[in-house]
């Protein structure tokens, strides 16, 4: 395990509670799957109602250089080294599917990270060549702009599988009193209980400014596209955190699980 996870974890590395319902263990702190997303949320809604008497308040939240966009890229390098972790040290004990499966998670942990800092032109400043000015939308270094096949495609895709893994998936298993058996292919997965706040902030973060755009109503906040992002980064490393700990924990206690 990284060693970042298990400082932030404490000694115990796992403050588990066990579910009545068929949860399983709770393999991250309170503050890591709850009080996280709820603070994240909280803060922006304080900055936006506060912002006109605060002046550059809403840019050094939500600028190029702001903590949200900062923070987004941060959970995902986070992410990306967490994941190499678990291929360097389970990876030998995993089937290629998982393994497979991982090698792209890390690529698209990378992608999102490079294309939200546009490749480190937001930090260094450095000139838009010419391909870009013409193709990107925003004269920026990056992709994403240039089409929606690089944009809304890949976060789609994710958004599906924060909906069905992170939502739909534990509310069934909790509905019906399930746990995620390991000792079954594709175990690996599933998110746990532990990423369904972050799960649920991703998919509607940006449900309120709809209703806002039909009936006129002013009070949610703008920018909501920034702050999914931040929420889709949290829930990536959140998820390869969750199965980091898992592993570790089963391979502690000599507990076999499925390598497919």
């Amino acid at each position: 395990m990284p060693n970042w996870i298990q400082n932030s974890l404490g000694q115990t590395g796992y403050p588990a509670v066990q579910s009545k319902h068929g949860l399983g263990v709770h393999e991250l702190p309170l503050t890591w799957w709850l009080i996280a997303p709820l603070g994240f949320f909280c803060l922006r809604y304080a900055v936006a109602r506060t912002e006109h008497r605060f002046t550059g308040l809403e840019s050094w939240f939500l600028g190029e250089l702001g903590i949200v966009e900062n923070l987004t890229v941060a959970f995902l390098l986070l992410a990306l080294i967490s994941t190499l972790a678990v291929l360097r040290l389970y990876g030998r004990h995993m089937h290629i599917v998982p393994r497979i499966f991982l090698a792209i998670y890390c690529l698209g942990c990378l992608y999102f990270a490079g294309e939200e800092a546009s490749w480190g032109q937001h930090w260094f400043g450095w000139e838009t060549g010419e391909y870009f000015q013409a193709v990107n939308d925003q004269r920026e270094t990056n992709l994403h702009n240039t089409s929606v096949w690089f944009d809304r495609l890949p976060k789609g895709i994710v958004s599906l599988w924060i909906f069905v893994g992170g939502i739909v998936v534990p509310l069934c298993f909790y509905c019906k009193s399930l746990k995620i058996d390991s000792s079954k292919p594709g175990w690996w997965l599933c998110p746990t209980w532990a990423c369904l706040p972050t799960a649920i902030f991703a998919t509607i973060a940006t449900w309120p400014s709809k209703i806002e755009r039909y009936t006129g109503w002013n009070f949610y906040f703008d920018e909501t596209q920034e702050i999914k992002e931040l929420y889709i980064a949290y829930f990536i490393l959140l998820y390869i955190v969750s199965l980091a700990l898992r592993l570790q924990k089963m391979q502690q206690s000599g507990e076999r699980y499925s390598p497919l």
